[in-house]
């Protein structure tokens, strides 16, 4: 009876631990998160419920009373009975009287240790890396930055000082995520320390007269790398900010960040975003989601996580008051003349490296040590290098061959391993396998330092910037003999991807423009190697795509530099001309088009500049999108291009503020004049008013699009009348007056040359078959872009006359009304067009074009609501078995389709062997017809890209993901569904 009395106390015991841990892990998750769900209800009744897990649990209300007045802390408080209930507000009465004062007392502590850290640590920065001794001080030499609000019109981006970050931007509410993006050494770091430290100089006295960070509490500032395996925000803090003396517990820590308004600063994400779960959890708001959190990073590394951030902002380079003034500001720091530093900004071949901060600092170091000027990023950190390798030499007393063979060279392996981890901060464990270690930081590219936490005290060695890194690593690939070098470069990635799945928290995504740094260097010191120049460059040529047709730029494109255009940024690197065996591949690779955006980097156009100076024959074509660019750089470079013999500058994109612009763009880059550029697209959105003077292209303009064309702008139409139009695009214009009706009758009469021809529609402007009988007496009209409706008995009559005479190799039709008399002309001329070979269908129904068999296309679309149900889905499987030539597919699916459709559309596209470019919107993907959707991409061994963009459901699960990730990744392709 003893024994079994023992054990029945035993299990009772076992019972009550159990359920005293699963009440301490339910109080551990409230006090981690706001969020309180239907389970923690539920589980919070049981346990109170329970005398022994009750009593057990009442020391949590100290965890929680940070949160009062929140969900968590209310509900706890209501899973107690009425008496239970007042006996807790009078323990807490008493409690919050004795501990408030002390509550108080932690904060005053915590935040008088961190300014007085953030005032000791960050007064200055050390620019050289070979002098780190030297400090130039914060506040004396700093350039205080401006920067460009991203906003969803990208044309009118704000700029944003430092002191008005914190305010209110797009809405009334004050940001919680905001992102900094920008380029190496462009300036990010320094805007975090700068803001840390401005804080850590207590209050601005209110002279900043407005939200600025001085308006926080607390303002903690971290490395990204400093939160890979903590736990939380706390442990962070105590490990990273605070001295190991500090008498404070994590718990305490955690309830003075949830109590008070705190920013919490993450510099250079794109150092340690990999694996780093609980940054990742701040960014989207699973913990601490109504703190302020300030990121900052390189481009394109949290381009699956914008929309977390409320405020999204670039720094932008130096512009010329912001060198001289960084240039002044450095002399007087170290009490030189600046001149010589003043004279160096005017040299126009080294412009594009002083608009970066840290360029320009190594330009002003380098000017001191030596007056030539390095005009390449390659050189210069190659110059700046030679110096650290001789001043370590003599503080070493070894040649400086002896310091780059014992010292440079197990360093430029250790950055190699550093880099390919995606380091700057190295653990003691790793530097142990490198002998020597000690002596090799003392060259002055790894600064020691000593962390003391609780845990243990620990070595960590810091690069003194990223961009030495990729440097030192490019001096390792350099190094390496051929076979290596190409078989590290052949597994790189050269194509850009991008995979969102929302329902499932799927993000993942790279651009190519990841792989510039390093690869720029390494271009750079391989020139003088021809050879090994031409290998890389003809492997770059070839996986990025540079020799194929570039897709065509839209009246509202925005796109950034892309895979394709990595080859020029790679020239810009070379200090002389391209070397003739490098130039022989490049004329034999030539592209047939080259696009350049208003948003391509200063390398890109640099290397632009390298092309015009082969000798193409014939000129390659180039398309230039200006955008809203006023740059004065921007506005040389198109000049420089058009003067030059080996590069036609075919056709510009501009978006002028008003008409004395317009104006002024017409006439200063000769729109229309021979030898000049001869056609011209029009964003007309903001052009009001008549020009106060004649208006007039050149004669020779050959293209002419107008986007958003506004009836009082008739004028662009009159000076167009009489020009040899070869191309006319109207898109999106506003409801057509009389007036402007009559001056396009004109236009397209007189017009006999006219091969291509947009009507696209707006809400204003749905049906253009007033000017299909124009179309019919064009005998050269090759492509035609219109949206229709009914067709008038004349309009049917024109339009078949277009379609039988057998010319058009690209038809693009819109139709909103489902019209019968316009299916019925199309399906009828389909017998007879052997030379259609691009097909686009807008709002069309292709259930009444059976036909569709009969054609022959390397490209079709059917988009914007084609109504593909099941009937549809088995039309077209059936005819796409019939185009064996088609090299383009994109299909947006309106209506759920069954999976049997589905799967036999997806087998008739895989016999499509030739298909480059598949692409889906608002495709219906459940795990079902995963399998089939593998199927159909390994069999297109053509394919480049894949896009689904806009999941219809949730259909799709993780494990049905899984089968597909391994071939999407490998191929570079992209998802995007919500």
């Amino acid at each position: 009876m003893e024994d079994r009395h023992k054990e029945c106390l035993l299990k009772n015991r076992v019972y009550m631990c159990s359920e005293i841990s699963l009440s301490t892990e339910l109080f551990a998750n409230l006090t981690e998160s706001d969020v309180i769900t239907d389970e923690h209800v539920e589980k919070l009744q049981n346990i109170m419920r329970n005398d022994t897990t009750k009593a057990a649990v009442l020391h949590f209300l100290i965890e929680l009373l940070p949160k009062r007045g929140s969900k968590a802390f209310n509900l706890f408080l209501e899973a107690l009975s009425e008496s239970q209930q007042k006996h807790v507000a009078e323990r807490l009465k008493q409690w919050l009287s004795d501990v408030c004062s002390e509550d108080a007392g932690t904060f005053e502590r915590l935040r008088a240790e961190l300014r007085s850290h953030y005032e000791r640590r960050l007064a200055s920065i050390r620019p050289m890396p070979w002098l780190q001794s030297i400090c130039l001080n914060l506040t004396d030499v700093v350039v205080e930055r401006q920067l460009k609000l991203k906003t969803n019109n990208k044309s009118a981006r704000r700029i944003v000082t430092m002191k008005n970050l914190f305010t209110p931007q797009e809405t009334k509410e004050i940001p919680r995520r905001l992102l900094i993006e920008g380029n190496p050494g462009i300036g990010k770091s320094t805007i975090c320390q700068t803001l840390a430290h401005e804080w850590g100089k207590q209050s601005c006295g209110g002279h900043c007269g407005t939200v600025c960070v001085h308006s926080f509490d607390l303002v903690l500032y971290f490395h990204a790398g400093d939160f890979i395996d903590e736990e939380s925000v706390a442990h962070a803090v105590q490990k990273h900010l605070l001295p190991s003396d500090y008498s404070i517990t994590t718990s305490e820590l955690q309830g003075v960040i949830k109590a008070k308004n705190v920013l919490i600063i993450v510099d250079a994400f794109d150092e340690a975003n990999a694996g780093n779960r609980t940054l990742d959890r701040l960014i989207q708001g699973d913990i601490l989601r109504h703190k302020t959190l300030l990121i900052t990073s390189r481009f394109n590394f949290l381009q699956n996580k914008l929309a977390f951030f409320e405020s999204t902002f670039t720094v932008e380079g130096y512009d010329k008051e912001e060198q001289l003034k960084h240039v002044k500001r450095y002399a007087e720091h170290k009490n030189i003349a600046s001149a010589p530093f003043e004279s160096m900004l005017k040299d126009k071949s080294i412009r594009d490296l002083c608009s970066n901060p840290l360029n320009l600092t190594l330009l002003c170091l380098l000017r001191e040590e030596d007056t030539q000027l390095r005009i390449t990023r390659t050189a210069l950190y190659t110059s700046i290098h030679r110096i650290i390798r001789r001043k370590a030499g003599e503080r070493m007393d070894l040649t400086e061959a002896e310091v780059e063979e014992s010292l440079l060279r197990p360093l430029y392996q250790f950055a190699f391993e550093a880099h390919q981890k995606n380091e700057t901060v190295v653990r003691e464990k790793d530097s142990k396998k490198v002998e020597n270690f000690q002596r090799i930081c003392e060259v002055g590219y790894l600064t020691n330092e000593v962390i003391i936490s609780r845990l243990q005290k620990e070595v960590r060695f810091q690069f003194t910037h990223k961009t030495f890194v990729e440097f030192l690593t490019a001096k390792h690939i350099a190094e390496m003999d051929r076979e290596e070098r190409m078989n590290w470069m052949q597994h790189l990635r050269y194509a850009d991807y991008h995979i969102r799945i929302h329902g499932l928290a799927i993000d993942d995504d790279f651009k190519v423009e990841q792989n510039d740094p390093v690869l720029v260097f390494l271009f750079g010191l391989l020139e003088e190697e021809s050879a090994e120049l031409t290998e890389m460059a003809s492997l770059v040529i070839k996986e990025t795509r540079f020799s194929s047709e570039p897709h065509p730029i839209s009246s509202l494109d925005f796109t950034s530099c892309g895979a394709s255009h990595q080859l020029l940024r790679l020239l810009a690197e070379l200090n002389n001309v391209v070397p003739p065996e490098l130039a022989d591949v490049i004329l034999k690779r030539r592209p047939p088009l080259i696009n350049i955006h208003h948003y391509c980097s200063a390398s890109c156009r640099r290397g632009m500049l390298k092309l015009c100076n082969l000798r193409f024959q014939p000129p390659i074509p180039m398309n230039v999108h200006l955008g809203r660019s006023r740059d004065e750089e921007m506005m040389s470079f198109v000049q420089k291009l058009i003067e030059s013999k080996n590069i036609e500058c075919s056709k510009i994109w501009i978006k002028p503020r008003d008409h004395t612009e317009l104006w002024n763009n017409v006439r200063g880059f000769r729109i229309g004049q021979t030898n000049s550029v001869q056609q011209v697209s029009i964003d007309c959105m903001d052009i009001e008013g008549i020009p106060c003077e004649e208006f007039s292209f050149g004669n020779h303009l050959s293209e002419l699009g107008l986007f958003r064309f506004k009836p009082s702008l008739s004028f662009l139409l009159e000076a167009a009348l009489h020009k040899p139009l070869t191309s006319f695009q109207l898109t999106e214009c506003y409801k057509l007056d009389d007036r402007c009706i009559s001056l396009i009758h004109q236009l397209l009469r007189n017009q006999r040359n006219l091969q291509r021809v947009q009507l696209t529609p707006s809400p204003w402007q749905r049906h253009f078959g007033v000017f299909l009988a124009d179309f019919a007496q064009m005998e050269n009209l090759q492509s035609l872009e219109i949206s229709l409706n009914d067709l008038t008995d004349e309009e049917k009559r024109s339009l078949e006359a277009i379609l039988k005479r057998n010319k058009l190799s690209e038809l693009t039709i819109y139709s909103y009304e489902n019209s019968g008399s316009l299916y019925s002309v199309l399906n009828e001329g389909f017998n007879s067009m052997s030379s259609l070979r691009e097909l686009h269908l807008r709002h069309v129904n292709i259930i009444h074009l059976p036909n569709l068999r009969h054609l022959d296309l390397i490209n079709l679309s059917l988009l914007l609501y084609s109504y593909l149900n099941d009937d549809e889905i088995a039309v077209l499987s059936d005819v796409l078995r019939s185009w064996r030539n088609l090299q383009q597919l994109s299909i947006h699916f309106n209506v759920s389709v069954a999976e049997c459709s589905l799967r036999k559309l997806f087998e008739a596209i895989a016999d499509c062997h030739c298909l480059q470019i598949l692409h889906f919107d608002h495709l219906e993907m459940a795990d079902s017809v995963v399998p089939s959707v593998c199927r159909m991409i390994e069999s297109l061994k053509e394919l480049t890209e894949f896009t689904s963009m806009w999941q219809r459901n949730e259909s799709l699960t993780e494990e049905g993901f899984k089968q597909l990730e391994s071939i999407i990744k490998r191929k570079g392709l992209n998802i995007f569904m919500d």
